[in-house]
Order: structure tokens, then C-alpha cells, then sequence
């Protein structure tokens, strides 16, 4: 059993058994009935962006059917305590550099907005 394959099972057997028509899951998810039909089909590999839309009025949570499509492993990263502290350190660096940039834009529009 393909990939393809394997994905449509899972959305038309879980809208099935919600249940759910096509046309329901269309008007509640926003993607297009054709777009659903091709891909319970096997026709068309959903985007992750399409996942995101189907997810919950599938009952499913986003991580949850990712790792059942193969968009996201099941296994956890590992990494070492001094790993871990790097990246904690990179994102304290990187958001206080996004929050600089934001108080600097702030200030930009605002002397803009009285000029």
C-alpha cells in the first residue's frame, strides 16, 4: 500500500465514521470537494497546509495526523543537556532580537504617524 493510499484510508475512514459527508468536510474544512474527493481517491497528496484545515473537523489532533501521513516522525528528538542549553540560549538571543526589531518599528511608525 502506497503513501497516497494509506492517507486517503485514513481521511475516509475517519470522516466516514464521524460521520461526515464530502460536502460537509468541504463547507467545515474550506478545501474544495474536488479537492477531498481526489484525495480519498488517492489521486492527490494532501498539503500540510490542507492537513491543518481537515485536522479538527476530523477529530484529529495537527501532530497526531501528521505522524500518521509521515509528515512528522513518531520518535522524540534526543538531545544532550549541553545541546539542549545551546538552543535554549540561540532562541533567548533570537527573541530579544525580534523584540528590539519590534520596539524599533514601533518607534519608526509612530514618528512617521506624527510627522
Amino acid at each position: 500500500m502506497g503513501a497516497k493510499q494509506s492517507i486517503a484510508m485514513i481521511i475516509k475512514k475517519r470522516r466516514k465514521s464521524i460521520p461526515l459527508s464530502l460536502n460537509q468536510l468541504s463547507r467545515l474544512s474550506g478545501v474544495s470537494l474536488a479537492h477531498l474527493g481526489r484525495i480519498e481517491q488517492g489521486q492527490r497528496k494532501p498539503s500540510p497546509r490542507t492537513l491543518q484545515k481537515i485536522a479538527k473537523p476530523l477529530g484529529f489532533d495537527l501532530d497526531e495526523l501528521f505522524v500518521m501521513v509521515g509528515f512528522l516522525s513518531s520518535k522524540r528528538a534526543s538531545f544532550s543537556e549541553e545541546e539542549r542549553d545551546k538552543l535554549r540560549s540561540e532562541l533567548n538571543t533570537l527573541s530579544e532580537r525580534v523584540s528590539s526589531d519590534i520596539k524599533r518599528i514601533t518607534e519608526i511608525v509612530n514618528r512617521l504617524l506624527m510627522s
